[in-house]
């Protein structure tokens, strides 16, 4: 029988990558593998994982202090999957397992303080004898009530710190941090009668009136055939006295039961039956067996927008939880959320619970119960999604999985189409990928057959792509237009608002305007801690750093040269939004970019009244141009369709392909036909032909002809270390250290290193970054040994397997 558990503590330090051992006490039998646990290390407790158990010498070994839950949080596929993500990419089995725990902790830490074991009370008087009276207060507060919360404390005292650090100086306290589990279930009370419903009608007829609380509680109960809420009691201006006075006579009684709290609650009407096309009932064919099978496979639905893909998603999902499985289906923005939440629970009704980061963590905790109950079978959400509790997982679907959204910029850096595929291959589940635009390294897959291939070429009942108006605004600048709006796009818009129609303008760009520039000696006003230019935004009057956030005010004269001369170059969302407002006064124009959706809900709001018409033009940045079906929508406009395409970046063609498709795919989908007028300076480049065109294959064949010469994914992978300091001249000699020390341990066939090179940010936050870029055709080997020379545990190092910004 085990004595001891091995167990990963849930510290986010890169060098703490191997278990401990701790003895599991008699009085917590239920420990197993995948338990969460609270256990001691070093002078404080903290949550750790247990990922095995074993037999041996207790001597030295601390043990674990509680379990956390009644149940395992971890079952085998969360476990391995886990594993997989840490190996792959080269991150802590911690890091790893922290991504499957809504808010990445289980425990809250609050510091506190108590009174140490024999105080001497002469000394602490002496110690005490020449402070204010205050002093002594705390300190008596803290011996009588302790552990007292810095929190707590912090309301007895003026200058509690000051405090705190002259008795911790003095031994008079010691640290006895409060530890408590987070996101607690929270629950209400239900009512019911405990008498047949004629006597309670008799006792209610008979009750004076003077017990007219106990009358309208009784008539309630009456004419209710469910039980009555805590909500439902408020509404009746009933209290809690009422309800105890009752239930002494033994007429109802009461229960506690959960309250998942659910900002994705109602909305569940069902949808009526849709005949598919042709081509979705193919796509089904194919997906529907597989699910039949148990066994991992995947597909590739390249369909053109518009052309039903979610209904493909739907039926899916339907035999998959017929099948008695679980489904995950994630979206890349959090803005896309609600409409396709909506779609499916039209469809499923409260077997659909939403998970994303702007879902507060009790709330995600809720979501996160419900599967682990069984009470819901399939989980909508962005990247964090991919990790929630489904044991019998059935089905994954990534829509539009093209996005760079779902690669994660922090550790671990994990790709989730990758995940996704790595845990439903453990599981013996179906992964279906979707997109109008497949990644290129996608789309080559499928080619090479590792994914079966759907087209789906056709919009739902044949309706036509939007026609596409390329202005070149090199042009336009030579007939001596120089507004952001174009005369066609102007053109366009007057049609559209006269027919009361609706428009959505893409522009990937926020603030008012992109820098800041002195006219006589031609200083551009940059942030103090990043290397980049300061963007100006109008309502605010301000400059601010995109990268740390900080603000600063906008300066009368040059602070190079005192000139006068400064003036405001580019065009953000700001500028459009006013732009437009002077072409078309009476037009209703709501913005969404990230200054304006940064409340819980705020991306629903919007598309939301959006979409019920209560305004004209959507303007925004990308989050506008993705997955959004509204039937009104007959003109797009983008000011700058070539923003991306200038980037030393060899992605810079496909992620201008891409959005420009995906924006223009969301005019027409209606009964009405569409257009679009995308705005260029380089109407010629294969990107934006095609994207006119509606043409993937032939920006396919450009682009992957591209990183065939230059030898770039999806003909080799990329491994992107970047090195960071404080100082500059520090972070140059470390980068060209690491980049010899790389040479020598990577002498292998088709593996060469680039670099090192600045990053095209050089600094960010007061910190200087240089970039080494790795590429292989042998991906295994090389983070084979980069594991074995610790080159991930390095705090001065980030290393990012199959990066997709390179810069």
């Amino acid at each position: 029988m085990s004595n001891t558990a091995q167990v990963i503590v849930n510290i986010p330090t890169r060098s703490l990558d191997k278990p401990f051992s701790y003895i599991i006490p008699a009085h917590l039998p239920g420990i197993g593998v995948g338990s969460r646990v609270l256990v001691p290390f070093s002078n404080r407790k903290v949550e750790g994982f247990i990922i095995g158990l074993a037999l041996e010498n207790t001597e030295g070994l601390k043990p674990i202090l509680d379990v956390l839950d009644d149940y395992p949080w971890f079952d085998s596929n969360m476990l391995e999957t886990a594993k997989w993500l840490s190996e792959y990419y080269l991150c802590s089995l911690g890091e790893a397992m922290r991504l499957f725990i809504p808010g990445q902790s289980g425990i809250k830490t609050q510091k506190a303080y108590q009174a140490p074991d024999g105080v001497d009370v002469e000394q602490t008087a002496a110690l005490l004898s020449n402070k204010p009276e205050e002093y002594r207060t705390a300190l008596t507060y803290i011996y009588e009530h302790g552990p007292v919360t810095l929190t707590d404390f912090a309301k007895l005292a003026i200058n509690p710190d000051t405090m705190i650090k002259f008795f911790l100086q003095h031994k008079l306290i010691v640290n006895a941090d409060t530890v408590s589990k987070r996101g607690k279930a929270n629950e209400t009370t239900l009512i019911n009668l405990a008498v047949s419903r004629e006597a309670a009608a008799q006792i209610e007829q008979n009750l004076p009136k003077t017990k007219g609380a106990q009358r309208r509680l009784l008539s309630a109960l009456l004419h209710t055939k469910d039980e009555l809420s805590a909500t439902q009691l408020r509404d009746l201006s009933i209290t809690q006295d009422t309800v105890k006075k009752l239930a002494e006579q033994g007429l109802i009684t009461t229960r506690r039961v959960p309250l998942f709290r659910n900002s994705y609650a109602g909305g569940c009407l069902r949808s009526p039956e849709v005949n598919l096309t042709p081509e979705q009932s193919h796509a089904l064919s194919l997906i529907v067996p597989a699910i039949n099978t148990g066994l991992h496979s995947s597909f590739l639905i390249h369909g053109v927008t518009g052309s039903g893909k979610t209904l493909v998603y739907i039926k899916a999902v339907a035999e998959a939880r017929r099948l008695k499985r679980q489904a995950i289906v994630l979206v890349p923005e959090i803005a896309l959320t609600s409409q396709i939440v909506a779609r499916f629970k039209a469809a499923f009704g409260e077997d659909v619970v939403v998970m994303h980061s702007k879902l507060a963590v009790g709330e995600r905790h809720d979501a996160w119960r419900r599967l682990q109950a069984g009470h819901a079978g399939i989980v909508i959400g962005a990247r964090s999604a991919l990790f929630a509790p489904v044991s019998h997982l059935g089905l994954i679907i990534i829509d539009e999985e093209h996005e760079f959204t779902y690669k994660q910029e922090e550790t671990p850096r994990y790709h989730a189409r990758e995940v996704a595929l790595a845990r439903a291959r453990l599981a013996g589940a179906v992964v279906v990928l979707g997109s109008a635009t497949p990644a290129v390294e996608t789309y080559y897959k499928a080619l090479q057959g590792e994914y079966t291939l759907i087209p789906m070429n056709k919009r739902v009942d044949n309706t036509p792509m939007p026609a596409v108006t390329v202005v070149d605004m090199r042009q336009e600048l030579a007939q001596g237009r120089r507004s952001v709006i174009s005369q066609a796009l102007q053109d366009m818009l007057t049609e559209t608002l006269a027919k009361s129609e609706q428009a959505i303008i893409l522009l990937n760009r926020r603030g008012y305007s992109t820098f800041v520039l002195c006219r006589e000696c031609g200083h551009v006003l940059k942030c103090r801690h990043c290397d980049i230019s300061l963007v100006y935004h109008a309502p605010a009057n301000v400059l601010r750093c995109h990268y740390c956030q900080e603000r600063h005010t906008v300066p009368d004269t040059c602070p190079e040269c005192s000139s006068r001369y400064i003036r405001y170059f580019g065009a953000g969302t700001q500028k459009v939004e006013e732009a437009l407002a002077a072409s078309f006064p009476a037009a209703r124009i709501v913005r969404m970019d990230q200054d304006t959706t940064g409340g819980k809900m705020a991306h629903d709001k919007i598309l939301s009244a959006f979409a019920a018409g209560t305004y004209d033009i959507l303007l925004g940045t990308q989050m506008v141009a993705k997955g959004h079906d509204i039937p009104n929508v007959t003109a797009v406009g983008i000011i700058s369709a070539d923003t991306a395409l200038n980037l030393p970046d060899f992605r810079a063609a496909e992620k201008t392909f891409s959005l420009l498709t995906q924006a223009a795919g969301r005019a027409g989908r209606g009964t009405k036909t569409g257009r679009v007028v995308m705005q260029t300076y380089n109407p010629e480049h294969y990107a934006i032909t095609a994207g006119a065109d509606h043409n993937y294959l032939t920006f396919y064949q450009n682009e992957i002809s591209f990183r065939h010469q230059l030898n770039y994914p999806p003909y080799a992978n990329l491994v992107k270390i970047t090195v960071h300091a404080a100082d500059e001249v520090t972070v140059h000699r470390n980068a060209n250290q690491l980049a010899a020390e790389l040479t020598q341990a990577l002498a292998m066939a088709d593996t060469s290193i680039i670099g090192p090179f600045p990053a095209s940010v050089n600094k960010i936050k007061d910190v200087f970054r240089v970039n080494i870029l790795i590429k292989t055709q042998v991906l295994s080997k090389v983070t084979h040994q980069l594991a074995i020379l610790s080159i991930a545990c390095r705090r001065d190092i980030i290393v990012d397997i199959d990066p997709v910004n390179v810069l």
